[in-house]
C-alpha cells in the first residue's frame, strides 16, 4: 500500500478549507450496508428523504447509460434492479455535488461535475469491458466522481484557480507543483480528506491522494490500488479531460507514464481506440469521437 498521508504535516496546509463532513443520511445509510442483513427498504427511504437527491439519483439511473428498458419510478425499484451498492453510490455522487456546489453556477463548476460524471461512467464501463467484478466497476465510479472534489474547493477561493491550472500545465508542471505554492495543499490531498470523510475505503481514499503521483503509486505492491488507478487515468485520458477542465490539449502526466499505466492492465497503446470504439457504443463519447 501506498504510504499513508501524514495528516499531521498538512494540517497547516488547510487552514482556510473545509472538508465538508459525510452528510448524516450517508452514516445512516453505510449502517444499513454493514448490518448482517441490510434492510433494502430502510436504505431506499434514507434515499428518498431528500427529495432533491432522489429526484437526481433516479434521473442518473434512467439515463442511456444504464440503457434499462423500463423506466425506473422509485429509488427501492433502483435497488433492486441495479443493486444496494450502485444505487448507494449514485446516491452519494448526487450529495457530493450539492454539497461541494453549495449553489454555485459558475462555468468551471459546472464543466468539473460534468467532466466528474463523464469520467465516472467512463472507468466504470471500463472496469466491466475488462471483466472487474461488480465491486471494483463500482470503486471505479466512486474514484471517477471523487478524485477531483479538492479541485472544487480550491476553485471556491480562487475564480482565477482555472486560468492558473491552464498557464501551468501548457508549462509542462504537474498539478502539484502548480497548486502548492499558491494555495499550500493541493487537490489531491483535499480530495483524500474529502474521500476520507465520506466513508471511502482505504484504497480509494489512497488512489486520490496520489491519483497525479503515478511513480509512487505504481511503486508499491498493491495490486488493488495500481488496477483500479490505472482504469481511472485511462479513463480521464480518454474524456479530455485537460481539454474538458482547462481548454488545452495538453497532458504532460499521461505521456510521460501512459506505458506503466497500461502495463498494469497488460494493455498495448494501440488497444486504446478500440476501448474507445467500445464506449461509443455505450453513448460515451472520448478523445477518439469525430
Amino acid at each position: 500500500m501506498v504510504k499513508a498521508i501524514n495528516m499531521a504535516l498538512i494540517e497547516h496546509a488547510l487552514q482556510g478549507f473545509t472538508i465538508p463532513p459525510q452528510p448524516q443520511v450517508l452514516r445512516h445509510i453505510q449502517q444499513q450496508l454493514n448490518s448482517a442483513e441490510p434492510d433494502l427498504n430502510r436504505i431506499a427511504s434514507l434515499i428518498a428523504l431528500d427529495i432533491g437527491t432522489a429526484g437526481f439519483t433516479l434521473k442518473v439511473v434512467n439515463s442511456a447509460f444504464f440503457g434499462l428498458r423500463n423506466k425506473i419510478t422509485s429509488v427501492e425499484q433502483a435497488c433492486r434492479y441495479l443493486g444496494l451498492n450502485r444505487v448507494v453510490s449514485l446516491a452519494r455522487s448526487v450529495l457530493l455535488r450539492f454539497t461541494l456546489e453549495d449553489g454555485r453556477e459558475d462555468s468551471f463548476s459546472k464543466k468539473l461535475w460534468t467532466n466528474a460524471l463523464h469520467t465516472a461512467n467512463l472507468a466504470m464501463t471500463l472496469a466491466k469491458q475488462l471483466n472487474f467484478d461488480q465491486q471494483f466497476q463500482d470503486d471505479c465510479y466512486s474514484l471517477g466522481l471523487f478524485r477531483n472534489a479538492g479541485m472544487a474547493l480550491i476553485s471556491q477561493q480562487s475564480n482565477q484557480y482555472p486560468a492558473i491550472m491552464q498557464r501551468g500545465l501548457l508549462e509542462q508542471h504537474s498539478a502539484g507543483a502548480i497548486e502548492e505554492p499558491l494555495f499550500h495543499t493541493s487537490h489531491e490531498v483535499l480530495g483524500y480528506l474529502v474521500a476520507e470523510s465520506w466513508g471511502l475505503t482505504d484504497t480509494l481514499c489512497n488512489v486520490i491522494a496520489y491519483h497525479h503521483s503515478p511513480t509512487l503509486l505504481l511503486a508499491t505492491d498493491n495490486i488493488d490500488e495500481h488496477q483500479r488507478f490505472a482504469v481511472l487515468k485511462i479513463a480521464e485520458y480518454l474524456s479530455g479531460e485537460s481539454r474538458q477542465l482547462f481548454g488545452i490539449n495538453v497532458d504532460p502526466e499521461w505521456q510521460q507514464h501512459q506505458m506503466s499505466i497500461l502495463e498494469v492492465l497488460e494493455l498495448e497503446p494501440l488497444q486504446l481506440p478500440e476501448l474507445a470504439e467500445l464506449m461509443h457504443r455505450h453513448d460515451l463519447r472520448t478523445i477518439y469521437s469525430v
